[in-house]
């Protein structure tokens, strides 16, 4: 990539070797010569598009940038001592990968566990016979052409053979718990469908992968901020293919990976993996990684949040926020207030909370958290209808009227009944765009300032701290948009989170002063912005002006919000998709993973994917979101 830093030879060598140090000051000439002979040795052993990597650098005596992506070149010299760094103390491939990635000289290592300072000169031609592996650091690019994930795993190695899917295919799940088992069941079930989609006996071979074994370590189905989403992917060349997970929401990502690198193959009539054997050990950059949708300006049938939820974990997201009333319309029918409700655009507009409860625990079979917002003191106009006693009057309804118990009574019963419809442990209560010429235009809130001594502002306050207090006091923790940061500063619990939208740089701030911090920069973060191009989705990093590491923890993620001003079930996946994507592999994969070039190919893969399984992602190379197709062709090249 361009845009990242070339590393000279001698960076990637050993401090200790001193006289080839010495050949590279004064010969540079002949050390390029040397690697380009090197180069071309590389072209039987590692394919093209490796050799293709190290001659670019030969000429300006560079190498490819630091990575955590390798590829396996099989029977490699074991020893090749004059390019070893040292043995790293073990055989286990993915612990050699962290070694690795982790040493500054190192660009790859053995199967017996050599670490190697290089890999192109006299390893890949002395001892062929030996039967060790090489794995060799590579670039992004080399792994994008080969692996056309989204999002890209965080490690990789792969081969080039390509294996058919055996004939009796079948998943196979090693499971600690009946819970385990029926969640799993229930996964497989659902990607067996994803893969072998159509209609013929295409799976006709006898031979190739027999089957995926899956083991899950964890007995826990807890779905939380904290929940470990990692695996490792084994694919063979041939046999039984192996998935370990720590989770079951770990290894439905596997699973997610799995079904990406299937792809049917219409000569031979059968579904085959390319570049096998293939090596995935992966895990997200971020725990948080979501996508908000806006269920109050216009309402969003069952079916479509199913859907949303679905399109979601096909790109590795975990975080459904739920912006489910606001001023528009209040869609919730609830127990304990069911005059809330009335604030609804119909009958026919609403949500029982039997259908928030299965859309909670249908999220959850899909690794998909449900973080309900229900924004106040602004916001809320649309709780006047069934509640006036709460607003400050009929003609100026907004925001609610903090002067008055009743409105508290009905937030804490909203709440009470809400945390056994939605299981997370955090609610976002809000606390944006307040506005409050309605407090002081109102005599009795005014009144009720005066004798308080209180401005406008610390009504707001006053309002914020009391709906923060309940929500902890029932056992919830909260999230609330940046505003309350912005004019409270750090007056909140510690384990507050604040979601930012109006300035990126108020991230820097939040996590400066101890909290965590989600980003939606609403510039480039907002899929109500029509036109934000995937591009600039995908350059927005959470850790931008962010370089302390203990600060950058508390950076959680990011979310990408849909707000339903003009988007309702008619378009509201091709507003979302496949810019969405864009954010998920940044919330995903690993930093350096950011050439647009190399995203933009597996991009047109991902969003033929979507539009297979039923996702209407508008087409890739739109200049504004959710435009029909220009003209006749292939999804893979609009």
């Amino acid at each position: 990539s361009s845009d990242l830093p070339s590393f000279k030879l001698e960076d990637w060598l050993d401090a200790s070797s001193s006289i080839f140090l010495w050949n590279i000051a004064l010969k540079p000439t002949a050390v390029s010569a040397q690697i380009s002979v090197a180069c071309s040795k590389m072209v039987a052993a590692c394919g093209v598009i490796l050799a293709a990597i190290c001659l670019a650098g030969a000429g300006a005596t560079t190498f490819p940038p630091k990575s955590d992506h390798f590829l396996r070149v099989d029977s490699a010299d074991a020893t090749c001592h004059g390019a070893d760094l040292h043995h790293g103390g073990t055989t286990d491939i993915p612990k050699l990968k962290e070694l690795c990635s982790n040493h500054e000289a190192c660009v790859g290592f053995n199967s017996r566990g050599m670490l190697k300072r290089d890999t192109s000169v006299g390893c890949q031609d002395n001892d062929l016979s030996d039967g060790a592996e090489l794995y060799v650091r590579v670039d992004e690019s080399a792994v994008a052409d080969q692996i056309g994930l989204v999002p890209l795993p965080m490690s990789a190695s792969q081969g080039t053979t390509t294996v058919s899917l055996a004939t009796e295919f079948t998943f196979k799940t090693k499971f600690t718990s009946e819970d385990v088992r029926e969640f799993m069941d229930t996964a497989t079930a659902e990607y067996f469908s994803l893969i072998f989609t159509h209609v013929s006996n295409a799976r006709n071979s006898t031979s190739g992968i027999t089957s995926l074994n899956i083991v899950v370590e964890s007995t826990s189905l807890d779905l939380s901020l904290s929940t470990d989403e990692s695996y490792k992917l084994s694919i063979p060349s041939s046999g039984v293919a192996t998935l370990s997970a720590a989770t079951v929401f770990g290894a439905r990502h596997g699973l997610e990976t799995f079904s990406q690198l299937v792809n049917f193959d219409l000569e031979s009539g059968r579904y085959v993996i390319a570049n096998t054997p293939i090596e995935i050990a992966d895990r997200p950059r971020f725990a948080h990684r979501g996508t908000m949708l806006d269920t109050s300006r216009h309402y969003h049938s069952l079916a479509t949040i199913k859907r949303f939820i679905r399109s979601l974990s096909y790109a590795k997201l975990n975080v459904f926020h739920w912006h489910i009333v606001d001023d528009q319309s209040f869609p919730l029918n609830l127990n304990t207030l069911p005059n809330l409700v009335k604030g609804a655009f119909s009958s026919q507009e609403i949500y029982t909370a039997e259908d928030v409860a299965h859309i909670v625990a249908y999220a959850k079979l899909h690794g998909v958290r449900v973080i309900p917002e229900f924004d106040t003191p602004g916001h809320a106009t649309s709780w006047c209808t069934g509640h006036p006693e709460i607003c400050p009057s009929a003609s100026c309804r907004g925001p609610l009227n903090p002067a008055t118990n009743a409105t508290f009574d009905v937030i804490g019963k909203l709440i009470s009944e809400c945390k056994t419809l939605f299981t997370d442990e955090y609610f976002h209560l809000g606390g944006d765009e307040v506005h409050a010429s309605c407090w002081n235009s109102t005599a009795s809130i005014a009144s009720w300032m005066k004798e308080k001594g209180f401005s406008t502002e610390d009504a707001y306050k006053y309002f914020v701290a009391i709906t923060h207090a309940t929500a902890r006091s029932l056992g919830r923790k909260s999230i609330h948009w940046e505003e309350v940061f912005n004019h409270f500063g750090g007056e909140l619990d510690k384990d507050t989170i604040f979601q930012v939208w109006l300035s990126h740089a108020t991230a820097a701030k939040i996590v400066a002063d101890g909290y965590q911090c989600i980003l939606s920069n609403s510039d480039v973060w907002y899929l109500d912005h029509l036109t934000v191009t995937w591009q600039q989705f995908y350059a927005n990093d959470p850790y931008m002006g962010i370089t302390n590491p203990t600060q950058q923890k508390l950076i959680l993620g990011g979310e990408t919000c849909m707000w339903s001003e003009t988007v309702d079930d008619s378009d509201v996946f091709n507003t979302v998709w496949p810019r969405a994507a864009a954010a998920a592999e940044r919330l995903w994969s690993a930093a350096t993973v950011k050439d647009t070039d190399m995203f933009e190919k597996r991009l047109h893969v991902f969003r033929c994917l979507l539009t297979r399984r039923g996702i209407g992602a508008a087409a890739v190379n739109n200049k504004k979101a959710r435009m029909p197709p220009p003209q006749p062709g292939s999804c893979y090249s609009q």
